[in-house]
């Protein structure tokens, strides 16, 4: 039998287990269920975002690559004209014009060409590098007559290239040059120059812009009509022509 006074005892004691045991529990439950986010480390996290140093990511070589099929450079002048022939024989014009004609090798070496051949578009007998049938006693005479008028003929280029607005790269100065051996009036007379200027405007890339410049020089300025008749006076014949000649140009200038 319970003691009358051990009554409002138990019953204080019983309120207060329970109320610290509730107590206990609803902490227990504030700590597991808290989801507050640490402060970051300030000594690893920026306020500004950083670009990381492209190491493991850059597909960037150190050095730009050139074109295997390009010359290392088409650089536009400030070149003397004089360059391009110095060294007469063995110069770049020569190589170039020569590898073009079918008389010299990219690497300057002479065809059999060289020594005397039949003109195939006019059966004319021709002589040296560059194809030469105005007189010359000997493949070094017709050589040495060709450079000088090749020489007139650059600076001319040049002088229409300017009254354009523009200069020549390399590339383009040899092929006109090449240009004005083969047909001269296809070179100089509104020709060439006048065509590569409207093509440089075409959504094209350099070296088909000179071999278009190159095939639409053969028209006549004053007619209109195809003046190629060792060309059959055909685009396609023309431009074949045309690109074969560029490329044996383009071989020229790699090999120099």
């Amino acid at each position: 039998m319970q003691h009358p006074l051990l009554k409002p005892i138990l019953t204080t004691l019983t309120s207060l287990t329970l109320s610290l045991g509730l107590t206990t529990t609803a902490q227990a439950d504030t700590v597991a269920l808290k989801f507050d986010i640490p402060k970051p480390n300030q000594a690893t996290v920026s306020a500004t975002p950083t670009s990381p140093k492209p190491v493991a990511l850059t597909f960037l070589p150190d050095t730009p690559s050139k074109p295997a099929s390009q010359p290392a450079t088409y650089p536009n002048q400030p070149y003397l004209a004089s360059d391009l022939f110095a060294g007469g024989p063995n110069s770049l014009v020569s190589k170039a014009v020569g590898s073009a004609e079918g008389t010299r090798t990219p690497t300057g070496g002479y065809t059999s060409a060289y020594y005397g051949h039949v003109d195939p578009g006019n059966g004319v007998w021709n002589l040296g590098s560059f194809s030469y049938q105005h007189g010359a006693v000997s493949p070094e005479d017709a050589d040495r007559k060709q450079l000088r008028r090749l020489q007139q003929q650059t600076l001319e280029l040049r002088r229409q290239a300017q009254a354009k607005d523009f200069s020549l790269s390399l590339l383009e100065e040899l092929n006109g040059i090449d240009l004005a051996n083969q047909a001269p009036l296809a070179a100089l007379d509104r020709g060439y120059i006048n065509w590569l200027f409207i093509a440089k405007q075409q959504p094209i890339d350099s070296h088909s812009q000179i071999i278009w410049a190159r095939t639409k020089a053969f028209l006549d300025p004053d007619t209109g009509y195809w003046d190629a008749p060792g060309l059959g006076n055909h685009w396609d014949a023309i431009y074949r022509d045309q690109q074969r000649r560029y490329d044996a140009i383009l071989r020229a200038i790699d090999s120099h």
